[in-house]
């Protein structure tokens, strides 16, 4: 597959094989599909990557992929009720994934964030923003379908989830925080090269 030497095309290209290749994910279709239901919905992180590094260690699909993240933005409703509701909706409308949800409302992060993480957050202004905030430069990614066509965040681009590459991104987490996800990662997919903090 060329997506296994795309590191060296241009981003365009990167993009073009990226979107073929999510799309043969068992259940990332009808995901897409599903999300719309939800209001700026974004299917983020280790669905596109771990899938991405799982092809290129020879692994089956989803393997080591323990959740489903999907962002959505709602700032009129900052309710866990609200919250609770689309994951249920989503539950119901996909009961036989194997996979487990873990759904959010970006826009609420801010009144968890500290009593799970230790670290105190601002609220976030877009789902673009908390994004280019998570601990992994690589893993900075999410993706849509809009119009027929899949739409990718990625403010670090797609080169270190091609190139096996992890680097730490420090705009929001600590050491300690990045160097578990990344020790736990090198023992999954040991082609990875972790950098240190």
């Amino acid at each position: 597959m060329e997506l296994l030497t795309a590191q060296h095309l241009p981003l365009q290209e990167q993009t073009k094989l990226l979107s073929e290749f999510v799309m043969t994910i068992n259940g990332i279709p009808q995901i897409l599909d599903c999300i719309n239901a939800l209001p700026n919905a974004w299917v983020g992180a280790g669905i596109i990557f771990q899938n991405v590094w799982n092809m290129q260690h020879g692994f089956e699909k989803n393997r080591f992929v323990k959740d489903i993240d999907i962002l959505y933005w709602d700032d009129l409703d900052l309710s866990w009720e609200s919250e609770n509701h689309y994951i249920d909706l989503l539950a119901k409308s996909l009961p036989n994934l194997n996979i487990e949800w873990d759904v959010k409302n970006i826009a609420r992060v801010h009144l968890w964030y500290e009593d799970r993480f230790g670290i105190a957050k601002k609220p976030y202004v877009s789902i673009q923003e908390s994004i280019a905030s998570w601990p992994v430069l690589g893993a900075c990614m999410a993706m849509r379908m809009q119009n027929g066509q899949i739409e990718f965040i990625a403010p670090y681009g797609f080169q270190d989830m091609l190139s096996l590459r992890v680097r730490p991104n420090k705009i929001l987490v600590n050491q300690k925080i990045y160097q578990e996800k990344a020790d736990r990662w090198k023992m999954q997919w040991p082609k990875l090269t972790v950098e240190d903090w």
